[in-house]
């Protein structure tokens, strides 16, 4: 079935696939249906699903919690077009949850909220620039998709020279790199990261680094948006911040806000999303404000998803669960690769499991392995 789906599909989409990730050879992974840690291809073979949705899916496939909301609300309507008691509820589960959300706007995606919060992060402050690091991830809109894959200076085709000049990258962690920067340069309005690390800690960063940041984004008068799009509900029930003790400016959300439906989010200061406000613009220094439509906005299918979510959220079991889970894993294939003196390591924190095939040191076990302190080697 597999072989025939994918000659099906390939008049239809460029490589056959609807994402870059799913894009193998040779051919793609059909799935047919799927049920809490498994799912099962097209031809009925059952997989382990360790992909989880790309990070949606802190309580599995098909949670009865989140099968149940849905149901009850599909018959009552997908789009009112309108405001709605769910989007209510929705967002005030969100505000009492992450530490930095005094207002909250919602959105359809992750790179839909990193998009507004650069551009609120501009208007705020008057100025162009932001700063990224290399190897994090913030969406695929112009801007942020620049540094992502090495090597971290190629430019992605089809974006002005324009837009790149106003893309500072700075290496990971390196707090020196970022002081240089913001000293050097009056014109950078913010700094994004991923606040566990690029990919979910394929590059990890840690509590030490994110005070830094903070401070010098205080002291420099710049935006620190913490892009909580895989962190957010996952690290704890107030994401990353919430366990470093950490707050931002601005905040972006998707993937477990909406309970593996679209949706998404930028929670943050008042003074900043009031500048979407039609009646707070009227007020500001500047007497803009910055326009936000979005058909799906908010959409009763996904609040109903999200809130049913989050109300697990709440409880902090989900997160005990799949850290414990995710440590266990990491454990038994240090034990299995350094039993087989294997080139490899296994690391991660919080519920992500990491591979590196071919860490390059020679005599280090993968018990040994820090990724804090490794270099990889050309």
């Amino acid at each position: 079935k597999k072989q025939r789906l994918r000659s099906t599909s390939r008049p239809y989409f460029p490589d056959g696939v609807t994402h870059d990730n799913r894009h193998t050879e040779p051919f793609p992974i059909y799935i047919n249906r799927a049920q809490g840690s498994k799912k099962w291809s097209v031809d009925e073979i059952e997989l382990i699903d360790y992909w989880s949705g790309h990070g949606a899916l802190l309580l599995g496939h098909s949670p009865p919690e989140i099968v149940e909301a849905v149901t009850q609300q599909m018959p009552r309507g997908t789009h009112y077009g309108a405001c709605h008691a769910l989007e209510v509820e929705w967002g005030g589960l969100v505000q009492e949850l992450i530490p930095s959300a005094e207002r909250i706007r919602f959105v359809n995606s992750g790179t839909e909220a990193t998009l507004m919060a650069i551009r609120l992060a501009r208007m705020h402050t008057g100025k162009n620039k932001f700063l990224k690091f290399a190897g994090h991830f913030h969406g695929w809109h112009d801007s942020v998709i620049l540094g992502v894959n090495p090597p971290f200076e190629t430019p992605v085709p089809g974006i002005p020279e324009s837009v790149i000049d106003t893309t500072v990258i700075c290496p990971p962690n390196d707090i020196d790199a970022v002081e240089k920067q913001l000293k050097s340069d009056p014109d950078i309005a913010c700094v994004i990261l991923e606040p566990t690390g690029g990919a979910f800690g394929t590059i990890p960063t840690n509590g030490e680094f994110l005070r830094q940041l903070r401070q010098i984004t205080q002291d420099h008068g710049v935006i620190l948006i913490f892009d909580e799009v895989i962190s957010g509900f996952r690290v704890s029930p107030g994401g990353a911040q919430g366990y470093y003790n950490i707050t931002p400016d601005l905040t972006t959300l998707a993937k477990i806000l909406a309970g593996g439906l679209p949706g998404g989010a930028v929670a943050g200061k008042e003074e900043l999303l009031n500048l979407i406000s039609i009646k707070a613009s009227k007020s500001n220094s500047r007497g803009q404000r910055m326009p936000h439509p979005g058909t799906f906005n908010a959409n009763p299918l996904s609040a109903a998803a999200g809130i049913a979510m989050l109300r697990q959220v709440k409880t902090g079991v989900p997160h005990e669960k799949v850290n414990r889970s995710a440590k266990m894993l990491r454990e038994g294939l240090v034990d299995v690769i350094d039993q087989h003196k294997l080139d490899w390591a296994v690391y991660g924190e919080f519920s992500g499991v990491k591979f590196l095939i071919g860490h390059g040191v020679d005599g280090l076990r993968a018990a040994d392995f820090d990724p804090y302190n490794w270099e990889p080697h050309h």
